[in-house]
Parts: C-alpha cells; structure tokens; sequence
C-alpha cells in the first residue's frame, strides 16, 4: 500500500529546503534593513524604550515590565525581517501589558486571579466582580488609566492614554483578519522592507512607545524624577521633543507616587 502523505524522509528535505529559502529570504530583507535610516530609527526607539522600562520598574509593579521589554526587543528583529503583521500583533501586547501594569499594580486581589488563570479569556459574570474585573477587554483597562491621570497635573497622562487608544484601533485593524479575507491569491510570507515601509512603521512604533514611556513616567515619578541623565536623554529621545518640553517646563505626574 501506498502512503498518501508523505514519508520521513522526504518531509525532512522539504523542511530543509523550506528552511534555506526561508534564509534566502530574511537575509535579503535584513540586508535593506541595516543601511536604511527608518530602521535606525525603529532601533534607537527600542533601545531608548528599554532603557526607560529598566529605569521605572521596581519589585511593586503588577505585572513587571520585563515581558514588555521583550517585545521591545523583539521588535526591531521582525520589521528587519519582513514580518509586519507579527510586529503589530506584539505592539498590540505591548499596549495591553502596559496598561494591565497601572491596573493590577493598584489592583492586587484582582492581579490574584488574573495570574491563577491568565488564559481564561474574558469574563461577563458581573456577580464575580473580582474575576470581572481582572478579566476584561483592553477598553476597560484605558479607561481606568484615563481616569486615574485625571490626577496628573500637566494633562500629558490623560493625552497619553487618548493616544494609545488611537494606536489601539489600528492595530487592531492591522492584526484583525478582514484584511486578508478579500484576498484571492496567498501572499508571500514577508513584507515589503522599503525605506517608506519601514518609516510607517517607525511612525506608529514611536507613537506606542513613547506615549507608554509617557504614561509610565506619569504613574510613577518619583522613580522618574530619579532618572540617570543618561536615562532622561532616552526618555526625552523617544516623547519627542514637543513633550519633552512640556514635562521638563512641570509640573508633571501623580502626586505621592512610590
């Protein structure tokens, strides 16, 4: 009898050869990547991000910053790449991590039974508030950071929130798979790594980032008024310099934050 699959063997050298043509093709995209201005751009605003993670975080934070610091690392590497649509799914969690951090970290029960069962998905049974709330869609954790910078007396972390919620929506666009349904024919499995590609890109990473850097130095400024020179440079690179005058000129923050 005949296999209708095939056999071991030849899976194996379809896997090898699948494999080398995948490296023909992320060598080609790394090599107009390295040269290209956009891309040095997308890396000096994750390394700046990371810096100024590294700088806020501490032991109280819920969840700690250290995830979010993979994606700012991991970033760089998918839009070099070719891989687009991953990068925007990880901006996308990027968003969510930041925003579950100024929740939960105020929320300590709910941080409970959000980490006992953080695959759980949504939760719609209001009668368990506690599960209710440490369950819920990305809208309800902005709004709450939106109500707590109410707070925030320069009006940056409400603007930061507002911000991010713009981002959101078209990252979800991007992620969602309505895009790919009109579609009659199978893309190639990397995208375009152009100059002009890669500086929408740079636009839309710079624009996540660096309101989140705002947000989080909002949320805890005694630790960001503690901030290296070195560390404030970063922080100043990647808000850009319209907000980096309006933070310095103060006041800025929550009040009495640890």
């Amino acid at each position: 009898m005949t296999s209708a699959t095939p056999g071991s063997a030849e899976i194996r050298r379809q896997t090898d050869k699948y494999v080398n043509d995948a490296l023909t093709l992320i060598q080609a995209s790394l090599g107009m990547a390295k040269p290209s201005t956009a891309f040095a751009e997308i890396y000096h605003v994750s390394l700046s991000t990371d810096v100024v993670l590294a700088a806020v975080d501490t032991p109280r934070l819920r969840p700690r910053l250290a995830s979010a610091r993979s994606i700012v690392l991991r970033l760089p590497l998918l839009l070099a790449a070719g891989q687009q649509p991953a990068a925007m799914v990880e901006l996308r969690r990027f968003v969510e991590l930041i925003l579950w951090t100024i929740y939960f970290t105020d929320h300590l029960v709910e941080w409970r039974a959000f980490e006992g069962s953080a695959g759980a998905g949504f939760s719609t049974d209001s009668r368990k508030p506690i599960t209710y709330a440490a369950h819920r869609e990305l809208g309800h954790y902005a709004e709450y950071a939106r109500e707590l910078m109410a707070g925030e007396t320069s009006g940056l972390g409400v603007k930061s929130v507002d911000t991010l919620r713009q981002a959101s929506y078209r990252l979800n666009a991007a992620v969602h798979a309505g895009e790919l349904a009109s579609l009659s024919q199978r893309s190639p499995p990397f995208d375009d790594v152009s100059e002009q590609s890669l500086r929408k890109a740079a636009k839309l990473q710079r624009q996540v980032f660096g309101n989140c850097c705002l947000l989080l130095a909002a949320y805890r400024t005694a630790r960001f008024n503690s901030l290296t020179a070195a560390g404030r440079a970063h922080f100043d690179w990647v808000v850009g310099a319209d907000i980096r005058k309006q933070v310095r000129k103060g006041p800025f923050g929550l009040p009495k934050t640890p």
